[in-house]
């Protein structure tokens, strides 16, 4: 739902609503404004509202590019969720919570003040939330939303501690010859028999220091950011790895070699 204006670094700009409602309960697992429209906002939010609420049977969604995203497919899949979209041009699908959105422009945004920032919009459309719209019965089911979604709760599936993995993006690479994958603007370093393997990456775009690896369905554990220095003196020849000693280490050992390099400080045995 398109939001009131926020202010931003002393700038008003537009907000956008997204939320999730139970279609049992009426209740609402997860509800907040972003400053975006984008996929990112959605998984956000969706995130919060399992991790709050639990993983639902089926989640119902817009027929839009947004929610066809691989990485909202694959992240509902992994948790037993069945994804299902509204047939398009068929508004009255999303009935319910089109419903809860006006409810939110009569009772909620009609009191709000002008000038909120992002967090305090937020904060309170949490207040509101929990202490009126879930406590208040329900004209539909005349219950409360919280007490309908109680009574039901041993039904309930806990999400996953590492839920937000099971939302990471997911891409195909090619490690090259000298074991690195480009990714985000960056180079990783993979592990050497991954050498030629067209690999799966699963990542966050916010973390590039967690981005895993997997080749037929095993995972080889996370690569690691190129150290240019390491990786540009490996040396493979028949299937042997090895890391060429860089000019300063090869001169030391030279004079060490050559009786060139003195102990001066210490015992004689030294």
């Amino acid at each position: 739902m398109h939001g009131p204006m926020v202010m931003v670094e002393g700038k008003l700009k537009k907000s956008y609503l997204f939320a999730f409602i139970d279609d049992h309960s009426r209740l609402i697992p997860h509800a907040e404004f972003y400053l975006h429209e984008r996929l990112s906002s959605y998984i956000d939010c969706l995130q919060k509202a399992l991790s709050k609420r639990g993983l639902p049977r089926k989640l119902y969604v817009d027929n839009g590019p947004t929610f066809r995203s691989h990485q909202l497919s694959f992240a509902c899949a992994s948790l037993g969720i069945a994804l299902i979209h509204s047939r398009p041009y068929q508004p009255e699908g999303r009935g319910k919570i089109e419903r809860w959105f006006k409810t939110v422009r009569m009772q909620f945004l009609s009191l709000i003040p002008d000038g909120l920032s992002l967090e305090e919009l937020n904060e309170r459309l949490r207040d509101w939330i929990e202490q009126q719209y879930h406590q208040n019965q329900h004209s539909i089911t005349s219950e409360a939303p919280i007490k309908r979604y109680l009574k039901h709760i041993d039904l309930i599936r806990e999400a996953p501690e590492n839920l937000r993995d099971y939302f990471r993006a997911r891409t195909t690479r090619k490690v090259d010859r000298d074991r690195t994958v480009s990714l985000l603007g960056r180079v990783y370093e993979a592990p050497v028999e991954l050498i030629g393997k067209t690999v799966s990456i699963f990542y966050h775009e916010d973390d590039p220091l967690r981005v895993e690896v997997f080749y037929n369905n095993k995972s080889y554990g996370f690569l690691t950011v190129l150290n240019p220095n390491i990786n540009c003196r490996i040396r493979r020849r028949q299937g042997i790895t090895e890391i060429i000693p860089d000019k300063t280490t090869q001169t030391l050992n030279t004079m060490i070699k050559g009786g060139m390099i003195f102990n001066t400080g210490g015992r004689e045995d030294e």
